[in-house]
Formats: structure tokens, sequence, C-alpha cells
């Protein structure tokens, strides 16, 4: 499926390992976090779709990333192999398991992890009560009306999100974060919609 309001071939779940830092630099940070300007020497992108993976190759080749490593594989599905991964990144990919299948991929996610490292999550993630959901759906699907396909996600685009997805509330999601043990040490939303994490595995 497809996570409306952004591109759809980003939901790959990405792992990496990383080198040492050359600067410390100033932004705060959690103690055991990996520090900024990292030089990532294993990357690895799973992700379901052939499609996908066909894709990121090409521009991994066409960019020149000769580092870069592609499974056929998902949340539940991926083995790690190696060291622990320092961090990993997953963008508009949660919300297609339901949230049973989310608590287990977030344990898997935990596993895979040093401790210390770094989670990354982006996607589409209800900030709101359950009373609040027509007002908030309402407006999100006026905001699309009009909108050419050509152009980006529609109303219609959006309807079938809700109808066919797994995006879960806000309130059922950060527990299940804590539970898989992370640390939720940064979160932004936009628009009680979008919502991004950053984690640290304890």
């Amino acid at each position: 499926g497809r996570c409306p309001g952004r591109s759809p071939r980003r939901r790959s779940c990405r792992r990496a390992r990383r080198r040492p830092p050359r600067s410390t630099g100033r932004r705060r940070r959690h103690p055991r976090s990996p520090g900024p300007r990292c030089r990532w020497c294993r990357v690895v992108a799973a992700d379901v779709s052939p499609a996908m993976l066909a894709t990121l190759r090409d521009r991994a080749a066409e960019a020149g990333l000769t580092s870069l490593e592609c499974a056929h594989a998902g949340f539940l599905s991926y083995h790690h192999e190696g060291p622990p991964a320092d961090a990993v990144h997953t963008r508009h990919a949660l919300h297609q398991l339901p949230d049973f299948w989310k608590a287990l991929a977030l344990d898997r996610l935990a596993a895979l992890l040093r401790p210390g490292g770094v989670l990354r999550l982006r996607d589409l993630i209800y900030d709101f009560e359950p009373h609040e959901a027509e007002s908030v759906f309402t407006a999100w699907l006026a905001g699309a009306a009009n909108r050419d396909p050509a152009a980006g996600y529609t109303a219609d685009d959006y309807a079938e999100h809700i109808r066919t997805e797994h995006s879960t509330y806000r309130w059922l999601l950060e527990p299940m974060l804590t539970r898989a043990g992370f640390d939720i040490v940064d979160t932004a939303f936009e628009g009680r919609l979008f919502g991004t994490y950053t984690c640290v595995r304890r």
C-alpha cells in the first residue's frame, strides 16, 4: 500500500553500521547515540517489493554508492547477519502492519540494534482522540479534494488509506516502542497525522 502525502518509493527499512564520527559536534544527543557526521561503512536496505529494490539499486549505482546491500525482506522476515546495527531508519512502512504485528516488528528492530543504537521512524500516525477522527479526516480530505492526481495524492487516496491501511494512534504506538526497549528522545508531528520519532535502544 501507499502512504498518502508522501512518495510511495520511500518504504524501505534501512539498517546501518557506521565508522567512528570525525567530530562529536555540539548538538545535544542521547549519551550513547551515534554522533553527527557519521561515516556509514555498511548500509542494508530492506523492502518487500522487488520493484522498489530495483529502483533503489539503480539510483545507488548512479550515485556511485558501493556499500549498499539490498535485502528482499520486511519487518517480520529480515534476518540480520553480522554485528548489531548502529541505526535503523524506517519511513512510511510500519502502517502496513496491524498493531499486533507492529509490536513484534518493533521488538525485532530492537533485537538487531546494539544498546544505544538509534531508531528513526517516520509514518502516518494519528495524533488525536477517537472522537476527533471525523473532524481531522474531514479537514485532511478537504485539503486534497481538488488535487490533480498527477500533482500528488488525492482525497480518494487518503480515504483508501483510512479504509485499508493500519495507521495507529500515537498513544498506542508509543507504549509499543517503550515495551520493545526504546527510549523516545525526540518526537515531531505534522497536522496531527504524520509523526517522526527518534528513539534509542536501552
